[in-house]
């Protein structure tokens, strides 16, 4: 009897050292698959989902994230739509923990200036928020090179051909936010 008692003690130890190694090992794994997630998985996984959202230019925005692209997102808050560059985000608040999928395809490769070319392209009036706390500028977006905005610029009322308009020139680094027309954040 002495020695059932010694051999169920050490299955029982062996049974517990086992479960434990596959505990260490699920969390091993578990962290390692995280390390590859990227924002873009993040935000993908929470398409149509409420999002809060702080920017390196200190805006602070709550809506639905609409869209997510390679390099921005785009966000409906208060009756308009917000493209933000990813570069710009300072901090999110209500992913949860779901993740999507990669991008793929053309989603993969439209960049920030995909989708300003097709603003630039419907020409929509658009208000830039740049980086500098309080800079913006309205008007509608007329180049789009591979690094910066060309934009328009006219004041409200101003029905001034495009030829006549004074015409700004950002990088893209400097901006930090792009509502939709008539938005006054």
């Amino acid at each position: 009897m002495r020695w059932d008692a010694l051999f169920d003690d050490l299955e029982s130890q062996l049974a517990s050292a086992t479960s434990a190694q596959q505990e260490s090992e699920i969390r091993e794994r578990t962290r390692a698959e995280q390390s590859r997630q990227t924002l873009v998985h993040r935000l993908s996984g929470h398409r149509g989902g409420d999002v809060g959202l702080v920017t390196r230019g200190g805006r602070s925005l709550t809506g639905t994230l609409t869209t997510v692209g390679a390099a921005w997102i785009a966000v409906l808050a208060e009756g308009r739509s917000v493209l933000v560059p990813l570069s710009s985000l300072s901090s999110l608040r209500g992913l949860g923990r779901s993740v999507g999928p990669p991008l793929s395809g053309v989603g993969a490769r439209l960049g920030l200036g995909s989708a300003l070319r097709a603003l630039s392209r419907d020409r929509a009036q658009v208000a830039v928020w740049l980086v500098t706390p309080s800079a913006r500028y309205t008007g509608v977006i007329d180049r789009v090179g591979a690094d910066f905005l060309d934009l328009g610029l006219f004041s409200s009322g101003d029905e001034r051909s495009v030829r006549d308009r004074d015409v700004v020139t950002v990088p893209f680094p400097a901006v930090d936010t792009i509502d939709s027309a008539g938005s006054s954040g």
